[in-house]
């Protein structure tokens, strides 16, 4: 088995795996919380653990991510935890602090950093399975380069460095992606049951994936009629792809695997009282927001251009605008000059997009993760191509490339080394004083981190100008990221009213507008900022710029 291992993988993995861990504590510790937004505190995680599993068929559900992947952080922390107990750490577990633990923050922290060391893993895998794809589809050379452009892809390095669900549901839909193009050439229906547990683990970690998984399965049946005996009848051809032993199994697994994730099996009412609240039916008692999501097959051209427009930005972020235009160019190739591996990338990205992206009212980077390894895969086909034909200057060009990738990478892990919330924190520690008044009025996953200060994060009912003068903090901490939280609010039902996501507070704007105007006595005293030299970055928790303001004697 090692001697079959490719040895350029080998090394492009571990490239991976350093890229992941480097730097891996940014943030750390914190509590239960982290500067990556949506990351899921170990407290959080072990909350839902509680909830789901302690409890038959409570119809309780977390609104805003399904099970599968807390369960894989449960799993990872259970040997950890079994050892705090052995020896004495862990007590009575309790919902308040310091939660049955005799060391509360050095378990936390150690838990978060288990929580990441999962994501690193998943990262690394997911590298590995487009080298899969890559190599299946077009040859070693391009499973090679496919993986390289994956490793180097900035976000996949973020995420590694989190504990979003995100990582974890790119792997699993790369995954499926490989037991489907393996599938349509095996003999065996081995690759298509590890399809359907990957189909189901991804179901179970994030429904978002849906569009993508039902692209897999045209994939199978074009595939399989394609090879299939033109003596039999065409009917007979396309039912023999549809429906033969490795597609059976597969679907079984698949439907096994996400009810069992997803813990259908022991709250079955919560299961689905999710998918309601997804398809947009609120579900009573439920007082998070309705998700902003609709289904249209056509929204008018407007619309359609700005999902447009938002792609190619997002994704062209992620790769860097070079390798995004030669993706781009691999598509077409692969369309023109090898339509049956074009049919393996295009067909699963299309329906992604058509019928996940655009739901979206706000289409961000992580919403694009899924079509990182097939555009790598695409890139990497026309590199090859072009450096199989000798064209001038093609040797040169697919270097640049590579260069450019991890130089792109290694940027993204000296942003998270230096983040200015690290100099705003040493900054603050020397010239406030202890127990000093700090107001706030975003996230702490956006801040600095204050533990000597007397930190306040104001509701903002009460973000004021009249509001700053009864209360008079010594100091105020402005983030870059999330600005529009500072004087906004999320809509409850977005479908009300105008549509718009955000309602506005006319007074919190009002007093934003006073403070950074100079309308209130406070100065802006410091302000720590990196700017990018190669990155366009489109993740708001990296590098945000902190602005310190303090009341004037």
């Amino acid at each position: 088995m090692l001697r079959r291992l490719d040895p350029w993988l080998l090394a492009i993995l571990g490239v991976s795996l350093v890229l992941c861990l480097a730097h891996l504590g940014w943030g750390l510790p914190n509590g239960n919380d982290s500067w990556a937004a949506d990351a899921m505190g170990p407290l959080t995680v072990l909350n839902v653990g509680r909830r789901q599993l302690f409890g038959w068929e409570t119809g309780w559900f977390w609104f805003k991510y399904p099970f599968g992947y807390p369960l894989m952080l449960l799993l990872a922390y259970a040997p950890y935890l079994a050892l705090v107990w052995l020896t004495g750490g862990l007590g009575r577990p309790a919902a308040e602090y310091p939660y049955g633990l005799s060391d509360p923050e050095g378990v936390v922290h150690v838990l978060a950093l288990i929580g990441r060391g999962v994501n690193v893993a998943f990262v690394v895998g997911t590298v590995a399975a487009t080298y899969a794809i890559g190599r299946e589809l077009l040859g070693q050379r391009s499973g090679r380069l496919a993986a390289w452009f994956t490793a180097t892809a900035y976000p996949l390095v973020y995420y590694a460095h989190t504990t979003n669900q995100d990582a974890a549901y790119l792997f699993w839909l790369t995954l499926a992606l490989w037991g489907t193009v393996a599938g349509t050439f095996a003999r065996h229906p081995r690759p298509l049951w590890v399809m359907g547990f990957a189909a189901g683990m991804a179901m179970a970690t994030k429904e978002q994936g849906f569009a993508f998984l039902l692209g897999l399965p045209i994939v199978l049946v074009v595939a399989g009629y394609r090879r299939g005996d033109p003596a039999r009848g065409r009917v007979a051809r396309l039912w023999r792809a549809a429906w033969n032993p490795g597609t059976r199994g597969g679907a079984a697994i698949a439907i096994v695997t996400w009810l069992v994730a997803g813990n259908a099996i022991f709250n079955p009412r919560g299961f689905f009282n999710r998918l309601s609240d997804l398809s947009g039916n609120p579900v009573p008692g439920l007082s998070a927001r309705i998700t902003p999501v609709e289904f249209s097959l056509f929204k008018g051209f407007p619309k359609e251009w700005a999902y447009v427009t938002d792609f190619v930005d997002v994704v062209a972020s992620t790769f860097g605008t070079p390798l995004f235009v030669v993706s781009l160019a691999g598509l077409v190739y692969l369309a023109l000059r090898r339509p049956h591996v074009a049919l393996c990338l295009i067909v699963p990205f299309a329906a992604y997009y058509l019928l996940s992206l655009r739901t979206h009212h706000v289409l961000t980077l992580r919403y694009t993760l899924p079509v990182v390894p097939i555009f790598a895969v695409a890139g990497a086909a026309v590199c090859v191509a072009a450096l199989r034909h000798r064209f001038p200057g093609a040797l040169l060009v697919v270097s640049l490339l590579a260069v450019l990738g991890l130089a792109r990478a290694v940027e993204l892990v000296a942003l998270l080394r230096d983040d200015p919330r690290y100099a705003a924190e040493a900054w603050m520690e020397q010239h406030l004083p202890a127990k000093a008044s700090v107001e706030i009025y975003q996230k702490p996953v956006y801040l600095p981190r204050l533990p000597r200060h007397d930190v306040h994060e104001v509701p903002l009912e009460e973000r004021s100008i009249a509001g700053i003068e009864e209360r008079q903090p010594l100091a105020i901490v402005l983030s870059s990221a999330s600005r529009k939280t500072i004087t906004h609010f999320w809509t409850k039902d977005w479908r009300e009213g105008d549509g718009s996501l955000l309602t506005e507070i006319p007074a919190a704007s009002e007093m934003l507008r006073a403070l950074e105007g100079g309308g209130l006595p406070y100065r802006e005293v410091a302000r720590f900022e990196r700017e990018p030299w190669l990155l366009r970055l489109r993740i708001t928790s990296v590098a945000p710029t902190i602005r310190v303001f303090r009341r004037a004697p």
